[in-house]
C-alpha cells in the first residue's frame, strides 16, 4: 500500500511547493496592491482552476469588489545617526502612515515621564514641531502605557514617532490612512542613543482601488446543488518600498496551495455533492473579500453543508487547532475520530468561534463551517521572515487526508 501511496504524496507535495513558490515570488511582490500583486496572484490561480477544469458560477472565475488601502510603493529609507536601517528587519512604518522626508532632530522622551502623570501633563504642552520623538519604553510597561500612548500621539504634534519593539517586527496592512508618521524600530538592532533619524518614505493612499475573489467549483455526480466549500485567502501585505515585500509562504499561500490540491484531487476523484474553492482577496485588510461574497453570494448560503476555511496551514509539528469546533459539536467530534483512527495530525484542538478570518462572515451567516490552522514549527508571522525556503509544510499531506475523510462523512443532503 505504501508503494502506491507515497509517489501521490510526493506529486501533491511538489504541486503544493510550486504554488508556495510562485505566490511568494518577487513577481507577485506580496500579493498586495503595488505594481499588480493581487492581480497576478489572482490570474495565477484562475489559470490553475483553469488547469483543473473547474467550472465557473458566470463568465469568469473573478468576482470583483473596490478596497482603500494605503500602500508604499518606492522608496523606504531610514538613517539613525547616519546609520542606514533595513525596512522589514530593523525597522516598520505603521500601515497607516504618511510619507515624510527629511533629517530630524530625535529627542527621546524617557519611559518615567510617561509613567509620571505631571510629567505627562507637561510633555502634552510641550511643543516638538519639526523634531522625531523617541518613545523609549520597555515592552513590560507596553500595556501600562497603552492609552497615554494613544493620548500623546494624538495631541502632540511631531514629525515623527519612533517606537521600540523587543520581540519581533509584525506588520499589517491599513485602509485607513493617518495623517502623521509612526516607526517601530527594533531595538536590539539600533543605536542605543539616537540623535538624528532621516527619513524617505513614500506612501500612497488608493480610494476604489479593484481587486477580486477567485471562485470555481466541480460539479457533484449525485447533488450538484448541495456544496461542500473549501475558503483560502490568497492576499498579503505586499510591499514595504521597492526593494522589500511581505513573502506570506504561510499566511497564506499555503491555504491556497491546499486549496489547489484539494481541486486537483476532486477533478481526479468527483464528489457526490459540488465542491466550491474560493480564493479571497482582502482577508488582510479586514476580511474584506469574504465579507463581499455573503452579501453578494454566486449561490445560496443556505445550499451549503459545510465549509472549511484553510488559513495558515504550512506547519502542523503541534497539530492544528479548529475555530467554531465549540459551535458544530457533531462535525468536531467526526473530525477528531477520523484523525485518531488514521493517526494523522498530533492533536487537534478545539477553539470558540473568532472573527479571525473568512470563515466570520459565513458563521454570521448561519452556515456550519471549521477554520482549521496548524501549529508549531517556524514562528514567522507577518513579517519578512515567512518565505517559501523555511516553511516545513510538516503535516502538509496528512491534513489533506483528514480534510478529504472529513469530506465524505460530513457532506450528505
Amino acid at each position: 500500500m505504501l508503494i502506491f501511496a507515497l509517489p501521490a504524496q510526493a506529486q501533491s507535495l511538489t504541486y503544493a511547493r510550486y504554488v508556495i513558490d510562485t505566490l511568494c515570488s518577487p513577481y507577485m511582490g506580496g500579493r498586495g496592491y503595488v505594481n499588480e500583486g493581487n492581480h497576478r496572484a489572482a490570474l495565477f490561480i484562475a489559470n490553475e482552476f483553469k488547469r483543473w477544469e473547474a467550472d465557473a458560477f458566470g463568465e469568469n472565475y473573478f468576482q470583483p469588489f473596490e478596497v482603500d488601502v494605503n500602500v508604499f510603493p518606492d522608496a523606504m529609507e531610514m538613517q539613525v545617526n547616519k546609520k542606514t536601517l533595513r525596512a522589514g528587519i530593523d525597522f516598520l512604518i505603521n500601515p497607516a502612515s504618511a510619507g515624510i522626508r527629511g533629517t530630524y532632530k530625535v529627542i527621546r522622551i524617557k519611559e518615567k515621564h510617561l509613567l509620571n502623570n505631571k510629567k505627562f501633563e507637561q510633555l502634552l504642552a510641550t511643543s516638538f514641531d519639526g523634531k522625531a520623538l523617541w518613545l523609549n519604553y520597555r515592552a513590560k510597561n507596553a500595556a501600562t502605557l497603552q492609552g497615554k500612548l494613544a493620548v500623546f500621539k494624538s495631541a502632540v504634534k511631531a514629525a515623527a514617532y519612533l517606537l521600540p519593539e523587543e520581540n519581533k517586527l509584525t506588520w499589517h496592512i491599513s485602509g485607513q490612512p493617518k495623517y502623521q508618521t509612526e516607526i517601530t524600530l527594533f531595538r536590539k538592532n539600533i543605536p542605543r542613543k539616537i540623535k538624528t533619524a532621516t527619513l524617505n518614505i513614500d506612501n500612497r493612499f488608493l480610494r476604489n482601488y479593484p481587486t477580486q475573489n477567485v471562485i470555481g467549483y466541480l460539479p457533484g455526480t449525485l447533488y450538484p446543488d448541495s456544496f461542500l466549500v473549501f475558503t483560502a485567502h490568497y492576499d498579503h501585505l505586499g510591499r514595504l518600498g521597492s526593494k522589500q515585500y511581505i513573502p506570506g509562504a504561510n499566511d497564506n499561500a499555503s491555504g491556497v496551495a491546499m486549496l489547489l490540491n484539494l481541486m486537483q484531487h476532486y477533478a481526479q476523484t468527483p464528489h457526490t455533492c459540488s465542491v466550491v474553492f474560493i480564493a479571497f482577496g482582502a482577508e488582510e485588510l479586514g476580511l474584506l473579500g469574504s465579507k463581499y461574497f455573503t452579501e453578494n453570494p454566486l449561490f445560496p448560503l443556505n445550499k451549503i453543508g459545510f465549509l472549511i476555511n484553510l488559513d495558515i496551514v504550512g506547519t502542523g509539528d503541534e497539530g492544528a487547532t479548529v475555530v467554531n469546533a465549540t459551535e458544530f459539536t457533531n462535525a468536531w467530534q467526526t473530525l477528531v475520530q477520523l484523525n485518531d483512527q488514521h493517526k494523522l495530525l498530533p492533536q487537534l484542538k478545539s477553539r470558540t468561534p473568532a472573527a479571525n478570518s473568512d470563515h466570520h462572515w459565513f458563521y454570521q451567516n448561519g452556515v456550519p463551517c471549521f477554520f482549521i490552522y496548524t501549529m508549531g514549527g517556524i514562528k514567522a508571522y507577518h513579517d519578512v521572515y515567512d518565505r517559501p525556503q523555511t516553511l516545513p509544510l510538516t503535516k502538509f499531506m496528512e491534513l489533506h487526508s483528514l480534510l478529504t475523510l472529513f469530506a465524505n462523512a460530513v457532506q450528505q443532503p
